[in-house]
């Protein structure tokens, strides 16, 4: 089921069945600018992400999953700062096929035609099931692994809904939207393509059992990274993966919770002195800034890597 956001008001459907395109205009379109597309673009990494991007002449499209509020405040914080931006919003389960299609038919709605052109695409959405965010497929907080029995149920059989979920958010959705992001950008402008993965997916990190799941979705990101940046750089599209560190966003609360400490600041304290030789953290700008450069003609000849930012974290 499809629902249109409109200022009078939200159509009352199920939660779990909603894809809210909201077309939030801040002013009539530019043309002539380039369009970035963000996944999770309105907090955490992606909101840097965004700001970063508006900041250097970009029109947005950003989605959300669940939390409509927020993601409207945030949009009005970039219309406060830049009041001649264009920027639409489409929310949902981006692991659900049809929030992937709301966000190319607001694309082409909004945007294609208007001689505005994609030039950057972001995966950067992603949830720990049943502790940061919901999901359409009511999937709870699991404490699995590889290769310790903890993914058998009761039969013995392996229960697989969780990997599927991850390899659907961060594979399927990945591919989804490099392969449709490519056929709307053109060679004269070029393109980038960029992803969000984690510590621990690739062989410079030390493997974390913990995240045995949501890392089988990553692994698909960063293999196929090489692979669109390989056939992208004839197409003048380059194509990589950022690998966060420690990252101040919203997601510490939970993990304060979950570790027993007494707020997100000492869990973060712990992981930087653990973890990361620099011995601080990286505020979400900071990744924007990242992803603002490899999207520039500066670092458009960077293609195919998974890009640490982290701190020297994978040396440790």
């Amino acid at each position: 089921m499809l629902a249109h956001w409109n200022p009078s008001g939200i159509a009352l459907v199920s939660l779990w069945l909603l894809i809210i395109t909201t077309s939030t205009a801040f002013s009539s379109l530019d043309d002539g600018r380039p369009v970035a597309i963000i996944t999770g673009g309105t907090r955490g990494i992606g909101s840097g992400i965004a700001s970063a991007l508006a900041d250097d002449g970009f029109d947005l499209l950003l989605t959300y999953n669940s939390n409509v509020q927020a993601a409207q405040d945030f949009v009005k914080t970039l219309q406060d700062k830049h009041p001649s931006i264009h920027c639409e919003l489409v929310g949902g389960d981006l692991s659900k096929e049809e929030t992937r299609h709301a966000i190319f038919d607001c694309f082409d709605t909004k945007f294609d035609g208007n001689s505005h052109h994609l030039q950057v695409a972001v995966h950067n959405a992603g949830q720990y099931l049943g502790v940061t965010s919901t999901n359409e497929a009511g999937l709870d907080a699991q404490s699995t692994s590889f290769g310790d029995n903890s993914i058998l149920d009761e039969n013995g059989i392996p229960n697989l809904q969780a990997m599927k979920f991850y390899q659907r958010l961060y594979g399927d959705a990945w591919i989804d939207l490099c392969e449709r992001g490519i056929a709307r950008m053109n060679s004269a402008n070029g393109g980038s393509l960029i992803g969000i993965s984690s510590p621990s997916v690739n062989s410079m990190y030390r493997p974390d059992p913990t995240y045995s799941l949501p890392g089988s979705g990553k692994c698909i990101m960063e293999y196929s990274n090489r692979i669109l940046a390989l056939k992208g750089a004839a197409m003048n599209i380059n194509c990589n993966v950022i690998i966060p560190g420690v990252t101040l966003t919203d997601s510490w609360n939970y993990s304060a919770r979950q570790y027993g400490a007494k707020s997100a600041e000492e869990i973060i304290d712990r992981a930087v002195s653990s973890r990361v030789p620099m011995k601080r953290p990286l505020d979400v700008r900071g990744i924007g800034d990242v992803v603002s450069f490899l999207c520039s003609p500066q670092g458009r000849y960077i293609t195919g890597v998974a890009l640490p930012v982290d701190g020297g974290m994978h040396l440790r």
